[in-house]
This record gives C-alpha cells, structure tokens and sequence, in this order.
C-alpha cells in the first residue's frame, strides 16, 4: 500500500519508514526543509514538503495514500493546538474513505502504574507533559465512526540506534563521569526498541483491528539505576552514576521518574507481533551507544 508519514525524518519515522519498505509498501514522507526533503530521497522515500502546523499541507496527500501514520515529535508549547487542528483536519478529509490512520502516542499516558501492568484498557492518568495526549487519542479513535480505520499505538521509551531518551544517560556519562538519574532510580521504564517499534506499526497497518489502542513494549521492567548504570558502563565510566532532584528538567521529569510496568499482550495476539532485539541494557553496554558503533 501507498503510506504517508508525518514525521517521517524522526528518530521512530525512519524506522517506520524501513519496515514499511522492506514489506514491500510504498513510502511518502513530510519534509519541512530542503535538508529533510534531501535525506528522505537519499534513502529512497519521496518527499512532499508539509507540516504538521500547516495542516492544509497534509491533506492532498493523506487522500492520495492509503494509509496515513501520525508520528511527528511537536515539542513547543503550541504542540497540543497543531496537533489538535491537524489531526481533526485530516479526519475531515478522510472520512468515509475507509482508510488508516495510525497515531502515535505514549504508556505515559498512563502515569505511574505499580506492579499491576497497564493494559490498553486501564484507565488513563497522564502527568502534566502529555496531559493533553488523551484528548487527541479520542479525536484519533473518533474516525472510526467516520468511515476511517484508526489506530493509537502507544510506545515505551524508545531506545536503539545509539539514539532516543537512553542517549542521555551516555553523554552525561561522556561529559560528567557519571549517568544522571532523576531521582532515586528505583523506578521502571517500559521500553521498546526503534526497529521493533518500526514492525509494530507495519503490523498494525496490516493486520490492526480498527478503533484500536495498541502497547509498544518489550515486556522488560528495568529500574532505571539499572539502565544508568548499563549506560556508564558502556560509555567508559565504570558503572558510575549520580542522582538529581526529580524535578529538574521540569514537566519532562515527571515523565521520567514514572513508575511503570505496561503490558503488550494485545499486540501479540491481534498482531503476532514479537519484540527480537536486545534490551535496553544490553543495548546501552555493549550495542549502537558505543562510540565505535552509533548509528548516524
């Protein structure tokens, strides 16, 4: 099928992106610059110069598509109206088409969840820096009663590649002596790796059921001191880490001093999806993080 994905450069786009690909559908891809127009061709994707925060852009080429991935990374404090105005725009275009459409979210959704692991089902308690991101879960969901095959999938912390969230833990290792951990690091993280989150949307592409939230993650629920110390380790500082108050890089440190454990139970049985790669420890230690092996 022909794919259309907004956020296509991005860390998770590309390897969305490469799935697709080696499945054999064809890919088009955002660009909001000439650099990211050129990247998209280097590896054979075509690019169409749109953005996310010109939702109009969008449009002519999600109706020309057969399925359409939502995966753009809006940071600003302007994300929660853009990404609200583009995706009620593109429900418009595309209703009654029976297209997909995939949105990508967040298990920090979720909030803090305990031992009891969270399940698509499990009621939603978002902290303040996605506190906005059920709502535009339920816009997404709302196609479905228009005549569009919508999915949400909800990543773990994204790792592999030498890049994401973990990448931190390296350069302060690099930089400092030390991994940096918010606060005491006791608490776990539910991780994926980016390839196997790349396959994960190519499944849901093809096999997803419709109106249907699904869990990207590995099933590992390691403390993050555990991750730090894997990280410092491979990036040559012998293990070490240090400690920091959990609310030093503001609402983003809420999201990472979450506790959780998330399950991905359904995307097994919907999908017959499986998570191959090493986890993130072992990524950190001895994979891409190393200096002789960062994938660029």
């Amino acid at each position: 099928m022909d794919v259309f994905i907004i956020g296509a450069t991005g860390f998770v786009g590309t390897a969305i992106d490469e799935s697709l690909c080696v499945r054999g559908h064809h890919t088009i891809g955002t660009a909001r610059s000439e650099t990211a127009r050129a990247k998209l061709q280097a590896r054979g994707t075509k690019a169409v110069m749109a953005d996310a925060a010109n939702p109009r852009t969008l449009v002519e080429q999600a109706r020309a598509c057969d399925a359409t991935i939502y995966c753009a990374q809006i940071t600003d404090a302007d994300a929660y109206r853009v990404e609200t105005k583009a995706l009620r725009m593109l429900a418009r275009a595309l209703a009654g088409t029976e297209k997909r459409f995939v949105y990508t979210s967040s298990v920090w959704v979720y909030g803090e969840t305990g031992d009891e692991p969270a399940r698509e089902e499990t009621p939603l308690a978002a902290p303040t820096l996605v506190a906005r991101r059920p709502e535009l879960e339920a816009i997404t969901l709302a196609m479905s009663g228009l005549g569009i095959r919508a999915n949400i999938v909800r990543p773990g912390v994204v790792y592999g590649r030498g890049n994401g969230i973990p990448a931190m833990f390296v350069q302060s290792a690099r930089e400092r002596g030390a991994s940096i951990v918010m606060g005491d690091g006791t608490n776990r993280w539910a991780t994926v790796e980016v390839h196997d989150l790349g396959e994960m949307f190519a499944a849901v592409l093809e096999q997803g059921h419709p109106g249907r939230a699904y869990n990207a993650v590995n099933g590992d629920a390691f403390a993050v001191r555990q991750i730090a110390e894997a990280a410092s380790r491979g990036a040559g500082a012998g293990g070490n880490i240090s400690f920091i108050l959990p609310t030093a890089l503001g609402p983003f440190s809420e999201c990472l001093a979450l506790d959780q454990r998330v399950s991905g139970a359904r995307a097994k049985a919907d999908l017959g999806w499986t998570p191959r790669s090493t986890s993130i420890v072992e990524e950190l230690e001895f994979g891409s993080y190393l200096p002789s092996r960062k994938a660029s």
